[in-house]
């Protein structure tokens, strides 16, 4: 309705003017003025019908500059969207996670096929967000046109197609994980698995930026990969050994998402200078190649199909292409035809990209001490004036009521902090919730936020609804309990249990308060670990039973199983011997071909 009556006042304002001049023309025919009426308006300019043709001259001359502007910003608009189009059409953020990348998983690593049946997600009454720590009022003031790239909050500049391409890797690596993963003959806690460590600073980072969707003008268009030229390519300026790093990891990812017609090269001094300590012979399968020999012409790739582009970084007298970069990665030259932006790294930023590409854990993964078991309130969880819901959804209930968060970062950090019961310092919660984000900015951000968040709950709850214990931040159990909370003490006491039976009884107890992935719905980057980990978990509980129990019940569980976690293939394997020892070999074989070849499709994530 607002966007026809906006589209009705427009057409008014430019179409109006012009059709009532020419109303009044047809009946008021144009008359060359005479001589006599130009003398009598000379010797009395100011009458009725001269201030009135003064008005409508003013009017029409208004109008025209209306109309001017309007033409000019519609021809800046068209230049923009076109200049759009060049962007790769990847999947959104929200769509990126490992709930919902089945797809895109098949373009970096082995098949990985399954069914995602669309669970239904619990209803909510918090708003859907569109970026941190905005509301469903701030929603209409964001573009959804996608940006030309993020800054990095350590310095640095990545285009948008390049962190599309990040976030997919990340979520694909996510799903490898999935599907591989083998439920060992005995509960564990899963917190310390080397395989969900979070991710490094530097992805983490990235994935969260692309939830920020603000629209950018008058950027320029950033390089794609198959604009790099064949041959050498000189880059010089401040910004010159940044931009080498970016098209390092620019040419990698390129590899990694599919594609096999661009190879790069670089010296093996420049290589030492840029990444120091990295291995050559890691970046050959990425078709990244460091060599010593000259290079005075273009140097034909492996597969013959493209030439190789050959990074210098010292004068070269017989370069073919030389670009002067800035100190923000803005690249001009004689052979381009306007300005390009490359994409600028750190070498630690490189690193992590890197080895993302080459599909790798974090190097040295600190996973920390033993958790032990979660703290759990001494209350009730009905005791609690508020009830937090993370298992299956992300909601927050005052008395029964469902709560409407005014900001979602403020729903993001009560969700941080029952996750970590033990408190977190002001850094860690900042971090993880605005990594994209500079330091100077953040803090001001931070304390808004918990400012809002407290106004808005202290009346529902009677109390603070975050506590503080000198440098730490805590969820108040006082006020504020957490079904995880429930879920992470049947946990520990499923693995402690020395008695068979009660372990089994344990396990029975822990699928029943699983209510489903963690923070269902949501794509904050930091949900992921904890997510998989829990969800291991509950699919230990489940094996667990099915191997103390009859062939049917044993195929019912692995089946539950199976909707837990759609994409494990050792679930999928086991359930079909069972329908093999049953003597049904069509279940066994229909359940196998579902697994590889219904399409993946699961519940939209907000982000």
């Amino acid at each position: 309705m607002n966007r026809l009556a906006t589209t009705t006042i427009l057409l008014a304002v430019i179409a109006g003017p012009p059709l009532l001049a020419a109303v009044w023309l047809q009946h008021h025919p144009w008359q060359t003025p005479t001589r006599t009426q130009i003398q009598t308006w000379t010797e009395q300019p100011l009458t009725a019908a001269t201030i009135i043709a003064g008005c409508v001259t003013a009017a029409g001359l208004g109008w025209l500059a209306l109309v001017a502007y309007l033409a000019h910003r519609a021809a800046a608009d068209l230049r923009r969207r076109v200049r759009h189009t060049r962007l790769l059409a990847l999947p959104t953020p929200a769509q990126m996670t490992a709930s919902s990348m089945a797809g895109v998983a098949a373009l970096t690593l082995p098949a990985v096929t399954a069914d995602h049946p669309v669970p239904a997600v619990a209803a909510t009454s918090t708003p859907s967000p569109t970026s941190e720590g905005t509301t469903l009022t701030d929603a209409d003031e964001l573009s959804n046109a996608q940006p030309a790239g993020f800054a990095l909050p350590g310095g640095g500049w990545i285009p948008y197609r390049t962190a599309a391409a990040v976030a997919a890797l990340s979520a694909a690596t996510w799903l490898y994980h999935r599907r591989h993963y083998r439920p060992g003959p005995e509960l564990r806690d899963h917190r310390n698995d080397t395989d969900l460590q979070p991710q490094t600073s530097t992805v983490h980072t990235i994935t969260t930026a692309l939830t920020e969707t603000r629209h950018t003008d008058d950027q320029p268009t950033s390089l794609l990969p198959e604009q790099l030229p064949g041959g050498i390519l000189q880059l010089s300026g401040p910004g010159a050994r940044a931009a080498a790093r970016g098209i390092l990891v620019t040419a990698a990812l390129h590899t990694a998402t599919g594609g096999d017609h661009l190879a790069v090269a670089v010296r093996t001094d420049d290589l030492k200078i840029l990444l120091p300590g990295h291995s050559v012979a890691d970046l050959a399968s990425l078709r990244i190649r460091a060599t010593d020999a000259p290079l005075p012409t273009p140097v034909a790739s492996d597969s013959g199909a493209a030439a190789v582009t050959v990074i210098r970084l010292d004068e070269d007298p017989t370069a073919a292409h030389h670009w002067y970069v800035a100190a923000d990665g803005t690249a001009t030259s004689r052979d381009l035809t306007e300005p390009l932006r490359i994409c600028c790294l750190d070498s630690q930023a490189t690193t992590d990209l890197l080895n993302l590409a080459q599909h790798r854990l974090p190097a040295n993964p600190q996973p920390g001490p033993d958790p032990g078991p979660a703290v759990a309130s001494t209350r009730d969880q009905a005791s609690t004036a508020g009830q937090l819901t993370l298992l299956g959804g992300c909601d927050l209930t005052a008395a029964g009521r469902p709560v409407h968060m005014r900001r979602t970062a403020g729903l993001q950090i009560l969700a941080y902090l029952a996750v970590h019961p033990d408190g977190v310092t002001r850094t860690r919660l900042t971090q993880a919730i605005w990594p994209h984000l500079p330091a100077s900015t953040i803090s001001q951000r931070f304390h808004t936020t918990l400012a809002d968040l407290r106004k808005q709950l202290r009346p529902l709850l009677g109390d603070d609804p975050i506590a503080r214990h000198d440098d730490r931040y805590l969820l108040n159990t006082r006020v504020i309990s957490a079904d995880l909370q429930r879920w992470r003490t049947a946990e520990h006491t499923a693995i402690q249990a020395l008695d068979p039976a009660a372990r089994l009884d344990a396990c029975r107890g822990l699928i029943n308060l699983y209510g489903g992935e963690l923070a269902a719905g949501w794509s904050w980057s930091w949900l992921i670990p904890v997510r998989e980990q829990i969800r291991r978990s509950v699919i230990d509980a489940h094996t667990l039973l099915a191997r103390h129990t009859t062939p049917g019940e044993a195929l019912t569980l692995l089946q539950h199983a199976i909707t837990v976690d759609p994409d494990n293939e050792s679930l999928y394997r086991d359930a079909a011997d069972l329908l093999l020892a049953a003597g049904d070999r069509a279940g066994a074989a229909y359940l196998m071909e579902r697994f590889r070849h219904q399409p993946a499709e699961g519940p939209g994530a907000r982000s």
